[in-house]
């Protein structure tokens, strides 16, 4: 598939919206991480008095974030790839509009092909409460990897808290379905101490035995590689493990927590040796059986967000 790139137009509006906005300053992955690889991409840095940011135009992926007088939230790789077309490594991809390995057809793109795709920003603004709202936008039309017309809306509120609020928006003439995430990479203190609530006693599939049904005793922990999938978690997940993070949410039915342990990130380019232990995954979205269904002409929504407890 084709991978876009910000057009004449796409710039000159950015160039505009950030000459206009106080809080916003747009720089590369070159000056923003020097020592990262990649051939570079541009991105945003958000600086309020509540917080600050950085965001890549890829994707509108929220690369890090952090509260005035907190800790950082998120972890971003430092192997991470920062070339146009390639799937940034940490901080809050988004995945769209499948998740993971496409069911239908395992040889497309794991991840659907939104985060690889420059997002537009359509508006910004600095809100009487101290906060920042940032509204990305991103159109596909029919082609050969998702045979719909669709766009997606992604409005960032960023101030004590990052709220990511999701809108998919079914342009086509036919229904279709799709499954996403939002992919949180947080970051952590000792993988061995982590644990994340608000999962015991539930049922999980299991990643590494082709999603074998099994169940949640007590919280999570990570003696080892994780990938499981919750189904039906309407409650708050928090992360306990310095720094402790809520993440509340509305509409995402579905909970993925993964690390791929310490044998796998050796392995992975752009994570590394001994990198897992750095960060765990959990994320929210709606997954496997938990996929959206959009007829033809409708949207959906869904938000996420979380903060530092």
């Amino acid at each position: 598939m084709h991978i876009n790139t910000p057009d004449a137009e796409s710039k000159l509006h950015l160039d505009q919206l950030v000459a206009k906005s106080g809080f916003l300053r747009l720089t590369t992955s070159k000056e923003q991480y020097p020592n990262s690889p990649g051939t570079g991409l541009p991105l945003l840095v958000v600086e309020t008095e509540l917080c600050s940011a950085v965001i890549s135009l890829q994707g509108a992926h929220l690369l890090e974030f952090k509260t005035t007088n907190g800790d950082p939230l998120l972890w971003l790789s430092p192997n991470c790839d920062f070339s146009a077309g390639t799937a940034l490594r940490g901080g809050v991809p988004l995945c769209l509009p499948w998740f993971g390995v496409n069911q239908a057809d395992p040889t497309k793109p794991k991840h659907g092909f939104a985060r690889n795709n420059f997002w537009e920003l359509g508006e910004a603004h600095l809100l009487s409460d101290g906060n920042v709202e940032l509204e990305f936008l991103f159109l596909s039309d029919a082609n050969d990897l998702f045979p719909f017309d669709f766009s997606a809306e992604l409005r960032m509120t960023l101030g004590k808290t990052a709220k990511l609020e999701i809108t998919i928006n079914n342009t086509d003439t036919e229904d279709f379905e799709c499954s996403w995430a939002m992919h949180n990479y947080h970051r952590i203190s000792s993988l061995s101490d982590v644990r994340v609530l608000g999962l015991a006693e539930r049922k999980y599939l299991d990643n590494f035995e082709g999603y074998a049904e099994k169940h949640q005793s007590g919280d999570v922990s990570f003696p080892g590689p994780v990938d499981r999938v919750y189904h039906a978690i309407d409650n708050t997940v928090s992360i306990i493990g310095s720094p402790n993070i809520e993440i509340t949410h509305s509409n995402c039915p579905s909970v993925v927590v993964w690390n791929p342990g310490s044998e796998a990130a050796a392995k992975i380019a752009d994570i590394g040796e001994g990198q897992e232990q750095f960060y765990i995954c959990v994320e929210r979205g709606a997954v496997l059986s938990e996929k959206w269904h959009l007829p033809a002409g409708t949207s959906k929504s869904a938000w996420m967000e979380f903060k530092q407890i």
